[in-house]
């Protein structure tokens, strides 16, 4: 009996020193997140699209503002096509410049005549969350309201997204109704509904297509043709809600009665770009500090630079050009097994450019593969060529013709000695 007591002491012991010795692991065990006092939620690497946390991520629900997500998307989309410049200017049609009258659905009051650029339609719709500029975004990408709702729920399923749209600034039908924007065949009260992982994902994309974007979101005050907008997302610099440690620097806000408050933010974290989402809360830009906070503690981040590289244009060939990589660097979370990075770059062409024999400065020529052998993860980052070149270089192709050339002299050979 007493020996029993002494070996269950000196385990006892053990214990207690073991903990003492080794604290930050049995914290590390204990970490946890916090269940998001709110509908639904998703967060993700922007670059890697490695998904840190999700909650309801798969349902859809109202998502209000946050739908010009995928209209300034759209609309980036046509800039970078050559379809719609930034500067071209507009003036407003009638029932939008009646829809920015409404004291209830308007943050930019327009007056008729005055004109606008597509410029300012977006920091309006970014900064200000102005139902009007969305709504006229959208009428200069696809010629009216109704073809760019269509073009919306066309790029949805393009994505593969849980997502239906009905509008294009995130009013419901019931509130559209007074300015002839319901689209037919729709419901007196539909609405846009949207999962959280689908809206995050817009939010992704519109960061590739756009990575300044962040430079218009971040402001928390603008001035459109002399009248002051103001930014209703808290947790920028200067407002009730802002912490530093969350890094926070955009990206959109949306409220309705039925959505109840929605927040799409953009922070990084060492370097990294991150894409946080919650639908439907009542506290949700505290809720949004409180879970970024939460994974900053429970996952590390691994990263590896990326650097200009000399990409080889064809196989065999001495045709090469340097090219950027899209980020400068790429990572990997972990939350106990350290990862072990390996990086691969490898030329990839598109089959407009090796059927036109022309690589345009600022074309995708390579992709680098980063991977975490550990865990198995892994992001693709592009590279983009510095300069304008042709594939394949003047020596290379006289030398092939002159080739040719010889074994067609080699097969008459024998045709000859038969005469």
């Amino acid at each position: 009996m007493v020996l029993l007591k002494h070996w269950l002491r000196t385990i006892a012991m053990v214990g207690i020193i073991a903990t003492i010795l080794a604290p930050g692991t049995a914290q590390a065990a204990t970490k946890t997140v916090s269940k998001v006092p709110a509908r639904a939620a998703y967060v993700m690497d922007a670059n890697s699209g490695q998904v840190l946390y999700q909650q309801n991520a798969d349902k859809r629900y109202p998502i209000a503002s946050l739908s010009k997500l995928l209209t300034v998307y759209l609309t980036v989309n046509a800039i970078n096509e050559g379809k719609v410049s930034w500067d071209d200017e507009v003036t407003m049609p009638q029932n939008l410049i009646k829809l920015s009258h409404s004291y209830a659905y308007s943050s930019l009051r327009m007056k008729s005549g005055e004109k606008f650029t597509v410029r300012q339609l977006v920091a309006a719709a970014m900064i200000a969350s102005s139902n009007s500029a969305a709504t006229e975004l959208g009428e200069i990408v696809a010629g009216s309201n109704a073809k760019f709702i269509a073009l919306m729920n066309q790029q949805s399923e393009k994505w593969g997204l849980e997502a239906h749209f009905i509008s294009s600034s995130g009013l419901d039908n019931s509130d559209l109704k007074d300015y002839n924007l319901v689209l037919p065949d729709t419901g007196k009260d539909e609405q846009n509904l949207v999962s959280a992982k689908a809206i995050t994902k817009v939010a992704q994309q519109l960061l590739k297509a756009d990575p300044q974007i962040t430079d218009i979101a971040s402001k928390t005050e603008a001035s459109i043709n002399g009248t002051k907008i103001f930014n209703e997302n808290s947790c920028l610099p200067g407002k009730s809600q802002y912490k530093k440690e969350s890094g926070i620097d955009g990206l959109k806000t949306g409220y309705t009665e039925n959505a109840k408050l929605c927040f799409t933010a953009t922070y990084t974290v060492n370097g990294q770009r991150m894409v946080a989402t919650i639908l439907g809360g009542d506290t949700t830009f505290s809720a949004m500090n409180k879970l970024i906070k939460e994974l900053k503690e429970k996952y590390r981040l691994e990263t590896t630079p990326l650097t200009e590289q000399r990409i080889s244009l064809a196989n065999g060939l001495a045709t090469t050009v340097a090219a950027t990589p899209v980020t400068s660097q790429a990572g990997v979370w972990y939350q106990e097994q350290a990862a072990n990075l390996t990086t691969k770059v490898s030329t990839k062409l598109t089959p407009a450019q090796l059927s036109t024999g022309m690589v345009d400065a600022g074309d995708p020529v390579a992709e680098a593969v980063v991977t975490d052998t550990q865990t198995g993860a892994q992001q693709q980052v592009l590279y983009r060529a510095q300069r304008t070149t042709t594939l394949f270089a003047d020596r290379v192709v006289f030398t092939a013709k002159h080739n040719v050339d010889r074994l067609l002299v080699a097969l008459r050979q024998p045709s000859k000695s038969l005469f």
